[in-house]
């Protein structure tokens, strides 16, 4: 299991621009502007306790002071979770119905919690009041990123950086559509001063400067192709495991990779990131190291050190690349490594299981391109920046009128709106956050929950908090759960789960159950399981990642 295997850079920071309002708005009373202060200060410095405790003494001195209420939502998202914040956010709008920072700071717990829909609507509802109120369009923002419509996502974020671009929020948010040196002098700049560390976003930073300070003057590695060829049918081969029962079972699916000249049998995995290679098979195949990097997914032991690597040829059924970058670090299990399906994202990727095959194709053609790109996304880049491989300086396509004259992006690539062809009109709309998809899932008749697409899952998986949902959650000691940062320290089991997405419904006796809060905070979202192996495995699955669009197709006939 190794969803959320090597987070793109962007997806994370647009995930961390929790924001607060500023100084106090009240004149009258300089010693609110104090206490205002003060916990604006410790919000910032990442101290989320002290500053709810802040905002709490200040409410108690005036219960509606918009600032101090705003503050204690946000903070309450820091450090306790976006469901203890929505019933104060809620109160707090019930007596400031008009306030564009509170309706702001609600669209941030419905995005916390997993509510796409209701975080964009809190969000317009915002910019409708006050078009200024920066946090809406940096909400906006990362909403619009997780719809794959880029282009607005990038409007919005533009209009945040016109408005207010020393707000520390806009400043991280910014970074990645600076050009790689003036984005590696911004952060440290911005690591150099006081921040909040919202999901571990100083380790994101830290670990991406070194990155970018190893890689700076180095030529792109494109991964382009050479064969001519645009398409392939290749063969997978099954991974098996043991079920409870210790019955010998189908649990995964491995693709034959051919790196330099070594073959290697890889992992397919749609929750992973990238090609990731053990080390030893990486020495072997001869991958040069370029910079220091490294890996995290399910587990407790944290992320794993690394580098990334250039293959100098990377051939997968009928196609040929060249200059690939390629993720090499210590895997937990034995095998010589995985293959995240965003890899083939510039592809139309048909996974068609019950016959065990892969088939890569191009993507319908954007009525305006002339042709479809095809190219390898060996190291999982944004899908932002990475829909083309050549430079491109045209500026942003809006979608609307706005109030603010914008200008082309700093950045020379162009991102674009999701385009949904007519032959795709009736696939299932799913939310992007970096490699990962999560499909809208109902467990139990419940409303649309979000879970992780993962073949790389044996199982599928609830979150501690979806289990709850549904029945009891028992602990089960004598099960073990393993993925990219290590074994799982509690595995629980759930009542009888069946779960509905696409036009699929499976019904289930048991589900594995995993404190999911470390992937919540990374993510900046509710994941509340995975659909694994275990119900794809009948499934023909087709895959649009330049696009959120995925199709799932029945087979009565699947191999065992």
């Amino acid at each position: 299991m190794s969803a959320l295997l090597r987070p793109t850079f962007v997806a994370a920071l647009l995930l961390f621009s929790l924001q607060l309002i500023g100084p106090g708005e009240d004149p009258k009373a300089p010693a609110i502007d104090s206490g205002l202060a003060t916990a604006d200060q410790l919000y910032r410095e990442g101290k989320f306790a002290e500053a709810e405790a802040s905002y709490e003494a200040l409410l108690k001195t005036d219960a509606k002071l918009v600032p101090a209420e705003t503050g204690l939502v946000r903070a309450m998202l820091g450090f306790l979770g976006a469901f203890e914040a929505f019933e104060v956010v809620n109160a707090a709008l019930a007596a400031h119905s008009n306030s564009a920072a509170l309706l702001a700071a609600k669209g941030d717990v419905q995005f916390r919690r997993g509510e796409m829909s209701e975080a964009e609507k809190s969000y317009l509802g915002a910019e409708k009041i006050d078009p200024k109120e920066v946090r809406a369009h940096l909400g906006l923002a990362q909403v619009y990123r997780s719809f794959s419509l880029y282009g607005r996502a990038y409007v919005h974020l533009q209009i945040a950086h016109q408005i207010a671009p020393d707000d520390f929020a806009v400043e991280v948010a910014w970074l990645n559509v600076l050009p790689q040196k003036q984005r590696l002098a911004a952060i440290e700049s911005y690591l150099n001063n006081p921040h909040p560390d919202i999901g571990e976003q100083t380790k994101t930073l830290t670990a991406y400067l070194e990155s970018l300070k190893g890689t700076i003057d180095s030529p792109i590695h494109a991964c382009r192709l050479v064969s001519n060829v645009e398409q392939t049918d290749t063969p997978l081969e099954a991974l098996h495991g043991r079920n409870e029962s210790q019955d010998r079972v189908r649990v995964g699916m491995n693709l034959s990779t051919k790196i330099n000249n070594q073959n290697v049998l890889l992992q397919l995995d749609t929750g992973a990131s990238g090609i990731v290679l053990n080390r030893r098979v990486a020495e072997k195949a001869g991958v040069s190291r370029l910079s220091a990097a490294y890996a995290r997914g399910i587990g407790d032991q944290g992320a794993r050190s690394g580098y990334r690597g250039l293959a100098e040829h990377v051939q997968i059924g009928d196609l040929e690349f060249q200059d690939c970058v390629v993720l090499v670090t210590d895997l937990p299990s034995r095998g010589p490594g995985l293959i995240g399906t965003d890899v083939f994202g510039s592809y139309l990727v048909d996974i068609d299981l019950p016959k065990m095959r892969l088939r890569l194709s191009p993507l319908p053609k954007r009525p305006e391109d002339p042709t479809a790109a095809t190219w390898l996304n060996s190291e999982a880049e944004d899908p932002a920046n990475a829909e083309q491989p050549e430079r491109s300086t045209a500026g942003p396509r809006s979608t609307g009128q706005s109030a603010f004259p914008l200008a082309p992006p700093p950045s020379p690539r162009l991102p674009r709106d999701r385009y949904i062809a007519p032959e795709m009109v009736n696939w299932t709309q799913v939310f992007r956050f970096g490699n990962i998809f999560l499909v809208p899932t109902s467990v139990n008749g419940s409303k649309p929950l979000l879970f992780v697409l993962d073949t790389g899952s044996p199982n599928n998986v609830l979150s501690v908090r979806a289990g709850q949902l549904i029945g009891q959650v028992r602990s089960e000691d004598r099960m073990q759960v393993t993925g990219m940062s290590g074994n799982a320290k509690q595995v629980y089991s759930s009542d009888k789960a069946s779960l509905r997405f696409g036009h699929f419904e499976q019904p289930n006796n048991y589900a594995i159950t995993l404190d999911l809060s470390a992937m919540n905070r990374q993510n900046g979202t509710e994941v509340s399981g995975f659909l694994g192996f275990q119900v794809l495995q009948l499934l023909e699955v087709k895959l649009d990642y330049r696009d959120g669009l995925v199709d799932f197709e029945y087979s009565h006939k699947h191999t065992k």
